[in-house]
C-alpha cells in the first residue's frame, strides 16, 4: 500500500512538473518593483521553467563538442606558418598570373580562403597593406615614427591584447615606448604605464561606462581629455617588460591661456626641460621633447588653463601603438567628436593603422535582427567618419570574442551573436577595409567556456573577457596572421 502511495506521489509530482514545463511562459515572469530614481517599475529578476525538451537534453546547447583551447591554438598557429618564400625572378611568378604557382604562394592562397585566423582583406586585394608595409620598412632608415591607434572595449583595457602587439611590431620594425596615453590614469589602469597626478584636472569621457560629456566636441585621439586651469602636475612611468624607456615626448594642448608654460622633470638625469606658449591659442599646439638619453619615467609642472589631449611616451623611429580603450563603448562615438582635432592629431602622430575592436558591449541590447541591422548602420557611420577624417590611414575592423550568458540553466554563447559578427563584416569589407574574426579564431560558438574552464585559465568568469594570458595569444594570432600579408608583400616586391 506504501508502495503504491508513493508510485502516486512520484507521478502526481512528475505531471505537475510536466504542466508547468507545458505552460511557463518561453520568456518567463518578470518580477517588478518600482524604481527609486525614476519611479517607474523595473524587472529586478525573471523566474524561468525548462521546457520539456531542455530537460531531456540536460547538456544544453551543444554546438561545438568541448576542445582544448591551447591545442587548438597551437594548430591554429602552426598552420600560419606558410614555410620560407621562394624567391622570385620575374614580376611574371607572382600571384594571379597565368604563370604557375610555387608551393608558398599555393599556402598563401589557402591562408587567406579559409583560415580562421585571415584578416579577410576587401575586395580580396592582396596588395591593401603595400604602402602601410613599405613605410614600417622604411622606419629605421629614413627615422620615421608611425602610430598604430587601437581603439576597443573593455577587452583591451589596462593595455591587454595591444601590449602585446606593439612588443612584436617594435621588436622587427624598432620603436620604443607605449605611445599615446592620457596625462590622468584611466579608471582601469595599465600593466604597461604608472599615473600619479594632482587633483585639479576635470577629465572628461565621450563613451562608455566612464562617460563624462563636456559641452564641447574636443575629445581628440584618444576619446577624452582633461581641463585646468591654475598649477597642476602629472607623473608617468612606464613599466613594460620590454622596450620600456623612450626618447621622444610630445604634449598635445589646446584652447591655453597666455604665457601657458610646461616644465618636464627627467627622473634619470634629475634635469628640467621647460616649456612657454607665449600667446593665447583657441586651436591645438603640440609641445616637444627629445631627450639626450632614454627614460622611462618623468613628471610635468603645468602652469596656466588648457585642454590637454594627450601625450606621447616614444622614440623618434620605429612603430609606437596606441591603446584606447572604452570600456561599456559599442564604439559608436566617433561622429560625435570634433573632426578637425581628431585629424589634426592623427596627422601629427603619423598613425597609419587603425584598429577597431567593438561589437561585445552591443549585444545585450541586441534582441532581434532589426537591432543587428540597427548597430550596423552606427558601426557603418563610424567607419565612414573615420575615413573621412584620416583618409590616408588602413583600417581593420575586429569583431567581438564569444560570450557567454546563462541560457534556461546553462552557459550557451549569447543570441544573435554570429549575426552581428557576420553584419559588421559585411559592414567593414563594404566600406573596403579589413575585418578579422576574433570569435571564430576562438573556436566558435560556446568557446569561451572552453577558455575559461582550461588550465591554465585563458579568460574571465565572467564568460566575457579574457586575462592576459588568453589576451597574449589572441594577440600573437593576429600579429602571426598580419605577418602572412607581410611576406606577401616582401615576395612580389621581390618580383619586381
Amino acid at each position: 500500500m506504501h508502495r503504491l502511495r508513493n508510485i502516486v506521489f512520484y507521478l502526481s509530482v512528475m505531471l505537475l512538473l510536466g504542466g508547468l514545463c507545458a505552460l511557463w511562459p518561453e520568456d518567463g515572469i518578470a518580477l517588478k518593483k518600482k524604481d527609486a530614481i525614476s519611479g517607474q517599475q523595473v524587472t529586478w529578476h525573471t523566474l524561468r521553467f525548462p521546457k520539456l525538451n531542455q530537460l531531456l537534453t540536460l547538456d544544453g546547447d551543444t554546438a561545438n563538442t568541448p576542445f582544448n583551447p591551447i591545442e587548438r591554438i597551437k594548430k591554429l598557429s602552426k598552420s600560419l606558418t606558410l614555410g620560407e618564400k621562394e624567391q622570385a625572378k620575374t614580376k611574371e611568378d607572382s600571384i594571379c598570373t597565368t604563370h604557375p604557382l610555387s608551393e608558398w604562394e599555393k599556402k598563401f592562397i589557402t591562408f587567406v580562403e579559409t583560415n580562421p585566423a585571415r584578416i579577410e582583406l576587401p575586395y580580396k586585394d592582396y596588395h591593401y597593406f603595400d604602402e602601410l608595409f613599405a613605410r614600417m620598412d622604411s622606419c629605421a632608415t629614413k627615422g620615421e615614427l608611425i602610430h598604430i591607434s587601437h581603439y576597443g572595449d573593455s577587452q583591451i583595457e589596462a593595455d591587454r591584447i595591444t601590449s602585446h602587439i606593439r612588443k612584436r611590431l617594435q621588436d622587427k620594425f624598432g620603436g620604443m615606448g607605449p605611445g599615446l596615453l592620457p596625462v590622468v590614469k584611466n579608471d582601469g589602469g595599465s600593466y604597461s604605464v604608472k599615473w600619479r597626478s594632482s587633483q585639479g584636472f576635470e577629465k572628461y569621457v565621450i563613451d562608455g561606462n566612464l562617460q563624462r560629456v563636456s559641452m564641447n566636441k574636443r575629445y581628440g585621439a584618444l576619446a577624452q581629455y582633461v581641463q585646468f586651469k591654475g598649477d597642476e602636475y602629472f607623473h608617468l612611468q612606464s613599466r613594460m617588460s620590454h622596450l620600456a624607456d623612450f626618447t621622444r615626448i610630445r604634449l598635445f594642448v589646446g584652447k591655453n591661456g597666455a604665457n601657458f608654460t610646461a616644465n618636464l622633470h627627467c627622473d634619470q638625469n634629475g634635469k628640467n626641460y621647460p616649456r612657454k606658449i607665449e600667446e593665447a591659442n583657441d586651436g591645438a599646439t603640440v609641445i616637444n621633447w627629445s631627450l639626450p638619453h632614454p627614460t622611462n619615467a618623468f613628471s610635468v609642472k603645468l602652469h596656466g588653463d588648457a585642454e590637454i589631449y594627450g601625450i606621447t611616451l616614444e622614440d623618434a623611429s620605429g612603430i609606437a601603438v596606441d591603446n584606447i580603450p572604452m570600456r561599456g563603448s559599442r564604439g559608436t562615438f566617433f561622429t560625435r567628436m570634433d573632426a578637425s582635432l581628431f585629424t589634426f592629431m592623427h596627422k601629427e602622430l603619423n598613425t597609419q593603422l587603425i584598429l577597431l575592436e567593438f561589437g561585445g558591449n552591443a549585444m545585450p541590447l541586441i534582441k532581434s535582427e532589426e537591432d543587428v541591422k540597427a548597430y550596423r548602420q552606427l558601426i557603418d557611420m563610424q567607419i565612414k567618419w573615420i575615413k573621412n577624417a584620416c583618409p590616408w590611414a588602413k583600417m581593420i575592423l575586429m569583431g567581438p570574442s564569444d560570450m557567454s550568458e546563462m541560457i534556461n540553466g546553462s552557459l550557451q554563447s549569447r543570441p544573435f551573436l554570429e549575426e552581428n559578427i557576420a553584419s559588421m563584416r559585411e559592414c567593414a569589407l563594404e566600406n573596403n577595409i579589413c575585418f578579422w574574426n576574433m570569435y571564430e579564431v576562438m573556436g566558435g560558438r560556446n568557446s569561451m567556456q572552453e577558455w575559461v574552464n582550461q588550465n591554465p585559465q585563458l579568460a574571465a568568469t565572467d564568460y566575457t573577457h579574457f586575462n592576459n594570458v588568453g589576451a597574449e595569444m589572441i594577440a600573437k594570432l593576429f600579429v602571426d596572421s598580419w605577418s602572412n600579408y607581410y611576406d606577401y608583400y616582401q615576395k612580389s616586391k621581390e618580383a619586381q
